[in-house]
């Protein structure tokens, strides 16, 4: 910072040009103006008053008892009011000037008690320079030191003076006037005291102003990109729609899920991952160029705006677009490529609001992960999906935490001996507001969410139980219960089913847990080895719904399962579906070479049934034999196929159709 003239000057200069009020500033502000007269004022008044009483009534000085009455009445009072009002503060400071001026001349010149009011005046230039500043200060002394003087000197040997001696009014004007430096010295310090203060006061309210706007534009924005955020593009986006109003255009407003990004960040780490954020919004950004906004919603998740020239659109050719965006970087020498799911909503289609239209692309990309699709347009149906799901999701938990669900039971038939050797347990829920509702709705909404837990102990729990009950009517014959992968992967599964097997006393080989072989895509070395922990148990696993997902005959061979259900798309149209024969037929062939018995789902009829024969399946299930029926059903279904069994191999659809169970 360049010097001021003044700090170029010597010091004993500097020091005299200061004590003069040359460069002072004005620091005080309104308040302590104000704080400073209604500090001194009402003291002078108290003061006036009471030394005009005594002067009038018991000292013979009644004109000095006056002038200081009629000085607190006309001119501190005055001073006080204004001063209250935080009006008009540089009158109240001039009417109590004035009021110094008068008293204390008049103390000077008439004398007081003995020639003491000499003494009084002494503190008028300390009241000066704290009431009017350095500057202003010296104004006011000197003006009453020219006041006295002249006063003195003219009134010399009159009534009105008290009779100092000639020698004495010399050396008064001179104390006066050395009084007045040493109040200017003393003002001098406090106000560079106060303007240290000041200063260091400014200096810190900077500093926290910095944190402060640091704390504003992160309450507003991303730290690692410095794009706004979610509590900031809400009235930016409803500004924009203010502005696609006026110009009769539209707006596309992209909710963007990055795939993979935790996983990324473990690789490269935290602060590669910010470098990598900061690639992608600024190849985002270079792509929207002028034409849009984008912002940075949650960690994963990313919000583009886009401007449109007119509000009519292609649904197909706009996803396409949306879903075709590059995203592949180098960073620190790891090559990465970002996958990414966009929902879209679309402005003024969709709604006129910011938060509609946030709401409503969230949904949308919610929806397209949910099917595995790039992107995705919103549609007015989701919002009846996402109400129902999570209206039935809070059923579903209502329903487990009041005992309201059920178990059902499908038998599983030996085809070739006609023997019952097992019943699949199978959930059921009858919700008392919308009846039944089928476990093709409420299962995923359980593998969704943290319910699945739950429903898999209960299930596991209960048909164990059952099985346990079952064995003295009907001895060896198993139950087979459903495990999502999730399920699969709980720590808690094991133990679990160690304590039940102990609780019930049941023979592990009776329990037949069926997985599906999507776990072959899914942590396939974890899973095999939660699968080897099982079968250490004793207890038998299947391979449910075979055919349906990407089948690896690699991982099939090392799995230690037992059997594979074959799933019933292929076996529903068996006899006139050559394709489904020669999948169907390889694939037990492929069993029964791996060491596998082999399960038909969903037979139907007879004729299904025979072909399965021929082409050597072991086990049926379907409706052919019965439909999945309560456990009292049941129980009452095996006594009477048992009892058909007894007079010959006989089966049927809820054992009302008869037919051969063996050829």
């Amino acid at each position: 910072m360049p010097k001021t003239p003044e700090q170029h000057a010597p010091k004993p200069w500097r020091f005299v040009s200061s004590l003069l009020g040359q460069g002072s500033k004005e620091i005080l502000g309104q308040q302590e103006r104000r704080d400073n007269v209604l500090t001194i004022a009402p003291i002078g008044f108290v003061v006036a008053l009471l030394f005009s009483l005594f002067n009038t009534l018991l000292a013979p000085y009644p004109l000095l008892g006056a002038i200081e009455a009629a000085s607190a009445l006309l001119l501190l009072l005055p001073a006080i009011r204004l001063a209250r009002r935080g009006q008009h503060l540089r009158w109240a400071e001039n009417l109590l000037m004035l009021c110094g001026v008068v008293v204390f001349g008049a103390l000077v010149v008439v004398g007081g008690v003995g020639g003491t009011g000499l003494f009084w005046a002494y503190s008028f230039p300390f009241m000066a320079f704290f009431i009017k500043g350095q500057r202003k200060g010296w104004l006011w002394s000197g003006l009453f030191l020219l006041e006295v003087g002249v006063l003195l000197l003219a009134l010399r040997g009159t009534a009105l003076a008290y009779p100092y001696d000639p020698v004495q009014i010399p050396h008064y004007l001179s104390s006066l006037l050395f009084v007045s430096v040493i109040a200017a010295c003393f003002n001098l310090l406090r106000s560079r005291f106060q303007e240290k203060l000041h200063e260091g006061v400014l200096a810190n309210t900077a500093t926290a102003q910095h944190y402060l706007d640091q704390l504003q534009f992160l309450a507003l924005h991303d730290p690692v990109t410095k794009l706004p955020n979610r509590t900031r593009i809400l009235p930016l986006l409803q500004d924009e729609i203010g502005q696609a109003q006026s110009r009769h255009g539209g707006l596309l407003v992209i909710a963007m899920r990055l795939s993979r990004l935790p996983e990324i960040s473990n690789i490269i780490g935290s602060d590669a991952t910010n470098e990598l954020m900061q690639a992608i919004t600024g190849t985002l950004q270079q792509l929207l160029g002028e034409g849009g906004m984008l912002a940075r919603i949650a960690r994963e998740e990313l919000l583009v705006i886009f401007h449109m020239r007119k509000p009519q659109f292609d649904l197909e050719k706009t996803t396409q677009m949306v879903g075709s965006y590059n995203l592949d970087f180098e960073i620190r020498g790891f090559p990465v490529h970002i996958d990414y799911t966009a929902g879209i909503a679309v402005y003024p289609r969709h709604g006129a609001s910011a938060e509609a239209l946030l709401h409503k692309a969230e949904q949308s990309m919610l929806q397209a992960l949910q099917h595995g699709q790039a992107a995705t347009m919103y549609d007015a149906s989701q919002d009846e999906a996402f109400v129902r799901y999570h209206y039935r999701f809070g059923r579903l938990r209502d329903a487990m935490a009041q005992n309201q669900l059920t178990q059902h039971f499908q038998p599983l038939i030996n085809i070739r001996t006609g023997k019952l050797v097992a019943a699949e347990a199978l959930a059921r829920w009858f919700d008392p507001e919308e009846g039944f509702i089928s476990p093709l709705e409420f299962i995923p909404i359980a593998e969704s969410s943290g319910l699945i837990k739950p429903l898999t102990r209960w299930t596991i729990r209960e048909a164990l139980h059952q099985c346990a009950l079952w064995q003295t009517d009907f001895p060896g014959v198993a139950v087979s219960v459903n495990l999502s992968v999730r399920s699969l992967f709980d720590t808690e599964l094991l133990p679990m089913l160690r304590q039940l097997l102990q609780e019930t006393g049941i023979n592990p080989a009776l329990v037949r847990l069926e997985v599906t072989e999507s776990l072959m895509l899914s942590a396939p070395e974890k899973g095999l080895a939660i699968l080897q922990d099982i079968v250490a148990l004793g207890v038998r696993l299947a391979i449910d719904d075979y055919g349906t997902g990407f089948s690896s005959l690699g991982y099939l061979k090392h799995l230690p399962v037992q059997e594979l259900k074959i799933d019933q798309r292929f076996i529903s149209q068996l006899v006139d579906d050559r394709g489904n024969m020669a999948i169907v037929e390889s694939t037990i062939d492929l069993a029964h070479h791996l060491g596998l018995m082999v399960v038909a789902e969903g037979i139907e009829d007879q004729e299904t049934m025979q072909q399965l024969w021929l082409l050597g399946c072991d086990i049926g299930q379907g409706y052919y034999y019965s439909k999945p029926m309560p456990i009292d059903d049941y129980l009452s279904w095996c006594h009477h196929y048992q009892q058909q069994q007894l007079l010959g191999p006989l089966a049927g659809v809820d054992g009302d159709v008869d037919g051969p169970a063996m050829l």
